[in-house]
């Protein structure tokens, strides 16, 4: 069927709208580079001296007792890494996965042939190009999925690319970006039209992808979840598809996918064996001898008791989801941190009332949504529930109540975010509107009762019922205006963070 002029059009601005994120992107991204002080990311002179020994000895470096210098790393915080004290002692992530490393010390051999020896922006800034591979797929996943609607596409793109806390960690030295765009591309793979068809060609791909994101960070286990569960699904619902894999084959593809998988990564599980012994092929007994002197949720709990564990675990991954600096010490002002959650409460809230919506309209035509659909957003919840999942399991060990470990899920966060978010501003604009302005009028009777009227709070949920009502009237004349407003805002918010937290408070 030809292209209508319209259509044209629409992808045009579609391409430009996309290109405009990525370059707000990469421009506040190379800022948050350049002007972070040095080391001021959690971890990064680690992931830093794991880069700079690849580079300097030619092979990968050995987790080994004293790697976790914990009364050093503690006073060189406190000192804001000044330059009298060494980060050389600082060696505890040696025993990752080394593909992100491999690449970053071939960025700096090739920044020690060039005047100047700035290898710490020139690491920075590769983990930011890896932010924008991830970026781009992620769109284009979203697109696959829910072709007639690109607005969800460039929503989530943009939730990702504005986001203070995850442009920081994308501007700094370390492997999540590459992570985040290998896991974006094995379920792009997955759910990509045509994806039921389970050839030799692309399991073996698929298998490939899964092997290099295994390479790069343990969280890939999300990868083997959503694509095993693609399988199962295909076998289990195959639906008027007759190319789907039966039981006999799906076990022949599983198979084939893994021992691909095993294959690209056998390199290095070997070499851990023969370094960390038979027992402990990912280093991670290793590991939890090194760092002997971190928190652990056992000690948290005997000290301050399960509530408080609870408490803390919520608030503090919160606000380390959206902005919580150098090494989780810069906090914003707490006021910010209240609208942050009013603005994800009227998210939230938005996209159970589109869920329900849908449920209803699914009920009235089984044809309304189309099986693909269906198992692609399965497999998207999946992703973000498995993700979710490691992040509890790791917090059952050690305290690590940092939001940023549920970016590697981004895309169904930012899609589920855009989607309530566009929910409130179109079709229950109306119930939303009024259901914040009785919450203003609650709580301002409430307060005159008491005598405590808290006039922020107020002000603020009587401004977001006036902004949800300028927005739909907004949303009927453009449509998306309100979306780039404010993720525009959110772009402004990042260098709020950049400037008045970042720099400030972290430089020596």
């Amino acid at each position: 069927m030809p292209h209508t002029r319209t259509d044209c059009r629409e992808k045009s601005i579609y391409r430009a709208a996309l290109w405009l994120i990525i370059a707000v992107y990469l421009a506040i991204g190379t800022l948050y580079a350049i002007e972070t002080p040095a080391w001021q990311v959690p971890d990064e002179p680690a992931h830093y001296n794991y880069v700079k020994f690849i580079a300097e000895h030619g092979r990968l470096p050995e987790l080994q007792p004293g790697d976790y210098p914990a009364d050093y790393l503690e006073e060189i915080k406190a000192r804001r890494f000044p330059s009298d004290m060494s980060i050389e002692p600082i060696r505890y992530e040696a025993h990752q996965p080394p593909l992100y490393y491999l690449t970053a010390a071939f960025v700096y051999r090739l920044v020690d042939l060039l005047p100047g020896g700035r290898h710490l922006l020139a690491l920075r800034l590769l983990s930011l190009l890896y932010g924008v591979g991830a970026l781009a797929t992620g769109c284009l996943l979203i697109r696959r999925l829910l072709p007639h609607a690109p607005l969800l596409a460039l929503g989530t793109v943009a939730f990702a690319a504005t986001l203070p806390m995850h442009i920081a960690m994308s501007a700094a030295v370390n492997s999540d970006s590459l992570a985040i765009w290998l896991l974006s591309s094995i379920v792009l793979v997955v759910v990509s039209p045509g994806t039921r068809r389970w050839t030799l060609r692309r399991t073996a791909a698929l298998g490939l992808l899964l092997g290099l994101a295994f390479l790069t960070k343990m969280q890939s286990y999300v990868g083997f979840g959503v694509a095993l569960a693609a399988l199962a699904w295909d076998t289990l619902w195959p639906g008027d598809d007759r190319t789907a894999p039966n039981g006999r084959l799906a076990l022949g593809r599983a198979a084939l996918m893994l021992g691909v998988a095993l294959a690209v990564a056998s390199p290095w599980l070997l070499r851990n064996i023969q370094t960390y012994g038979l027992d402990d092929p990912l280093a991670m007994a290793r590991h939890d001898t090194v760092v002997e002197g971190q928190l652990t949720t056992r000690e948290f709990l005997a000290t301050s008791g399960p509530m408080m564990l609870a408490w803390s675990l919520a608030q503090t991954t919160f606000r380390s989801f959206w902005g919580q600096f150098g090494w989780m010490g810069v906090v914003l002002d707490e006021r910010i941190y209240r609208a942050l959650f009013l603005v994800s409460t009227i998210a939230g809230g938005g996209l159970l009332l589109r869920i329900a919506r849908a449920v209803r309209d699914w009920r009235r035509d089984r044809e309304l949504f189309s099986a693909e659909m269906r198992r692609g957003l399965a497999l998207l919840t999946l992703w973000l529930a498995l993700t979710a999942l490691g992040y509890l399991w790791w917090n059952v060990k050690f305290v690590q109540h940092q939001g940023r470990y549920l970016f590697p899920a981004l895309v169904p966060i930012g899609l589920a975010f855009t989607v309530g978010l566009r929910e409130a501003l179109t079709r229950s604009a109306q119930p939303v509107a009024v259901a914040l302005a009785v919450g203003a009028l609650a709580l301002l009777a409430l307060g005159l009762v008491t005598g405590d009227i808290r006039a922020f709070t107020t002000a603020m949920l009587a401004a977001a019922s006036m902004a949800i009502v300028a927005g739909a009237l907004l949303e009927r004349r453009w449509t998306g205006s309100t979306l780039a407003l404010y993720y525009g805002g959110m772009a402004g918010f990042a260098l709020i963070c950049l400037y008045l937290y970042i720099v400030p408070w972290l430089t020596p």
